[in-house]
């Protein structure tokens, strides 16, 4: 009986010790992906650059396009302020999308009111504010799939305090909103600063 319970407690233990190993290299695989920095793809870029063509009477701003690409899970940096004079990522930073939208991807998306979920596609930024979580801009969707984020004050605003099913998470690991576009406050100012009143943002998945 004795024998029986040590070779238990030694396969216990051999359980334990590779259960730890792998949290440690699954942990040690976000931090790296959480502060590696990203590029959007030539693909993205050149289908940005067709859209501010086509959009041109919409956008005053004819040196910067913002790019989100939620095909990336939420804790990568998968937002971009992209100069276009001279082919240069002038922010690359993350940015929430709706928990109701998916926990790692973003791949459930509306543009009906009261729906909490993330909007893709050619959205305006435009103007300054000061809203309930601070500085922040004004968005309006430019397409039939996403005409409605003004009316669902789908805005830009800092990373704050996030409340869910009870627990509150830190605005340093809140990677998720009900369908704003949210992001470090320091990033937020130099947006603001270089995007109100008409630049083109693209999101896609």
């Amino acid at each position: 009986m004795h024998a029986q319970l040590l070779i238990y407690c030694m396969k216990f233990k051999t359980l334990l010790k590779k259960s730890l190993i792998l949290l440690g290299l699954v942990l040690g695989l976000f931090i790296l992906l959480y502060f590696i920095p990203l590029k959007p793809s030539s693909e993205f870029i050149k289908q940005a650059k067709e859209t501010r063509k086509e959009y041109s009477s919409s956008f005053k701003n004819d040196s910067l396009i913002v790019l989100v690409d939620y095909s990336y899970p939420v804790f990568m940096k998968r937002f971009w302020v992209y100069n276009i004079e001279n082919d240069e990522i002038a922010l690359n930073t993350h940015v929430s999308h709706s928990w109701k939208s998916g926990l790692v991807f973003a791949d459930e998306f509306s543009n009906e009111p009261g729906s909490n979920l993330s909007s893709i596609g050619v959205i305006k930024i435009s103007e300054r504010y000061h809203g309930k979580y601070g500085p922040s801009l004004r968005l309006d969707g430019l397409e039939k799939e996403n005409n409605k984020i003004r009316e669902r004050a789908i805005v830009m605003h800092p990373l704050v305090d996030f409340r869910l099913y009870g627990i509150t998470i830190p605005s340093e690991l809140a990677f998720y909103s009900f369908g704003c576009f949210a992001l470090d406050i320091e990033d937020l100012e130099n947006i603001r600063n270089w995007c109100h009143d008409g630049t083109l943002m693209l999101v896609v998945d």
